[in-house]
């Protein structure tokens, strides 16, 4: 038996060819090289690669692999359900964001100038992994602010706007948002 059919041998099954969990195509192999000497590799449908190991024995090989498949195939678990205060921004959120399409809404004039204008709650030691989740649960996106030296939240508002009309919208989320007890601001931003 040649050193190839050898080695393909200990590297059977150590080969995946299809989706990643975004639905990009890419290949996860294993190959022993030369005699316990093994690289692992996950590489894009183009030959790029993403991620290589190496590795001196089958077993830490097979490791490497599996290691492979569950970072780029395997589908990521639900998150856990919110609860306490992370529900209850959730909660709140989806409040603010329709008293901001409301406030849109009775007053759709969008002149001015073109904005990011959102909503904003200084949440200190809160989990922003969760704040996030809340976020999305709630139908809005999210991105962290540094503002003199004070980490806050930033929602975007419901809109189909980017002037006047956005900048109204973001100020009702803000002060829903205060009415709700939060240390809430408007964030401003023109573009």
């Amino acid at each position: 038996m040649s050193f190839y059919e050898t080695s393909h041998a200990r590297t059977a099954g150590l080969h995946y060819e299809g989706p990643n969990r975004h639905g990009a195509q890419i290949t996860v192999d294993a190959a022993e090289l030369t005699p316990g000497r093994f690289e692992i590799v996950v590489l894009r449908s183009d030959g790029y690669e993403i991620e290589t190991a190496s590795a001196s024995n089958v077993h830490q090989a097979r490791t490497a692999y599996l290691g492979f498949i569950h970072k780029y195939v395997d589908p990521e678990p639900a998150p856990a359900p919110l609860a306490g205060k992370y529900a209850q921004l959730r909660d709140d959120l989806a409040a603010a964001l329709a008293a901001g399409r409301s406030a849109e809404d009775d007053d759709p004039e969008d002149g001015g100038a073109c904005n990011f204008d959102a909503a904003s709650l200084a949440l200190p030691r809160w989990k922003e992994s969760l704040v996030r989740q809340a976020a999305a649960e709630a139908g809005t996106g999210c991105f962290s602010w540094v503002l003199f030296g004070s980490k806050r939240y930033v929602f975007t508002p419901n809109t189909r706007s980017q002037g006047n009309a956005r900048t109204r919208n973001a100020e009702a989320m803000t002060a829903e948002l205060r009415r709700r007890g939060y240390d809430a601001l408007d964030y401003s931003q023109m573009d």
